[in-house]
């Protein structure tokens, strides 16, 4: 007789590390080798970037801003879909997440406020059993962007949008604690 897991009962279990997934990605997006790194090459838009795998409720996502460019209004944006992205051409994606990939599939963002996106901040993002989706910057605390995300019945896969001001972005270990205090915008020759 076989059992049946849950989030809940795997909330211990070891994951593979997060990456982004290599071959959904916003036409601007440039991703390093070991895609932890996004880059968005020009203009404001087309910055979309997905998780490599399914993420469960209550799973944080970490990612430091690594560059940060003036001249755009609206930052970064980040949520969750049920969209996987192992199934979406990369052509087929919209230049933004919000509100045109949102309007397109099940899909739930948010802007992050404007303090959240500065080169070198760490952000943390999540979404609880409720549906509640929190972000935090470094060790602040967490800020409910929104309560409607469909937690049930499909697997989430963490959505990103680096847009406007957000230049760069790392995916980062969120067990790891180094990573707090140790963010620093990278310069522009690396980028």
């Amino acid at each position: 007789m076989g059992s049946r897991l849950s989030p809940e009962a795997n909330a211990e279990v070891p994951r593979e590390t997060l990456s982004f997934h290599g071959d959904a990605t916003g036409a601007q997006v440039h991703l390093d080798d070991l895609r932890s790194t996004a880059h968005r090459r020009s203009t404001f838009h087309d910055g979309i970037v997905f998780s490599q795998r399914p993420v469960w409720p209550g799973e944080r996502v970490a990612l430091r801003v690594l560059r940060h460019e003036d001249g755009w209004y609206g930052g970064l944006r980040v949520g969750f879909t049920r969209l996987d992205p192992a199934q979406v051409a990369a052509s087929c994606l919209p230049p933004f997440v919000c509100p045109d990939l949102e309007e397109q599939s099940p899909t739930w963002a948010a802007l992050l406020p404007e303090g959240f996106v500065r080169a070198g901040n760490v952000v943390c993002f999540w979404v609880n059993r409720r549906g509640w989706l929190f972000a935090k910057v470094n060790a602040g605390r967490p800020l409910l962007l929104r309560k409607d995300v469909l937690v049930q019945g499909a697997p989430l896969w963490a959505v990103m949008d680096v847009y406007g001001t957000t230049k760069a972005i790392e995916l980062l270990d969120p067990k790891a604690s180094a990573w707090i205090t140790s963010g620093k915008p990278i310069p522009e020759s690396e980028g």
